[in-house]
């Protein structure tokens, strides 16, 4: 289990980190986005709790945390979100996890060894193929070419409110983020743009109150 959660605020991203914080203790990253200059200024990376002295003052910015669990006995920086695409500019922060087969097909599809769910499925959608062909739980945000993009399966969380603040968990007057529907978070406005659908491969559950 993981969570992703970001805001304009840094005292919101303090209380969104609080509450996210029984979601992961393996590792974390705090990313900061300028809306006006649409680009990633900084990704700080770390192991064990998440460590709040390391949420510097800008002003303007955007703020992007991503806590882990240890799903692993790893301790290296190797693995920890997001993943990064350098030559892409490009970065993926990823909640849940994809099933083995899946894991192999996309191996096979793209040619690598990559075993990272995250870099796989980042490398899966810079190669432009189909969220409905990834078979496991998802929910992510993605920077891309100067855009903040939001999607989730029918099977991972994801909530949001009218100010842009997100979270894996709920919280005050949020809502959760349409399953199978990719947005586009536009700063300007404030508001999240949906700019592609897909569908959910496998949904095993069933949620009463929907999804």
């Amino acid at each position: 289990m993981c969570a992703i959660f970001g805001s304009y605020s840094r005292d919101v991203f303090y209380e969104l980190m609080e509450l996210n914080s029984y979601r992961g203790f393996h590792s974390y990253s705090i990313s900061v986005y300028d809306p006006i200059k649409r680009d990633i200024k900084i990704v700080k990376k770390g192991l064990g709790h998440f460590d709040a002295s390391n949420v510097e003052d800008y002003m303007g910015v955007y703020w992007i945390g991503h806590i882990q669990a240890p799903t692993t006995e790893a301790k290296s920086l190797d693995t920890v979100h997001p993943s990064a695409w350098p030559s892409h500019n490009t970065y993926m922060w990823h909640n849940g996890i994809l099933k083995e087969d899946c894991i192999k097909m996309m191996q096979t599809a793209l040619d690598t060894k990559v075993v990272w769910d995250t870099k796989l499925l980042h490398h899966w959608l810079l190669d432009r193929r189909s969220l409905s062909d990834v078979d496991g739980t998802f929910s992510c945000l993605m920077y891309e070419q100067g855009d903040i993009l939001l999607f989730r399966n029918e099977i991972s969380p994801m909530f949001i409110d009218d100010q842009l603040n997100i979270s894996s968990t709920k919280f005050t007057d949020s809502v959760r983020t349409p399953a199978n529907s990719v947005l586009k978070l536009e700063f300007i406005n404030n508001v999240p743009v949906e700019v592609e659908t897909f569908s959910t491969k496998e949904n095993p559950y069933y949620f009463a109150n929907g999804v």
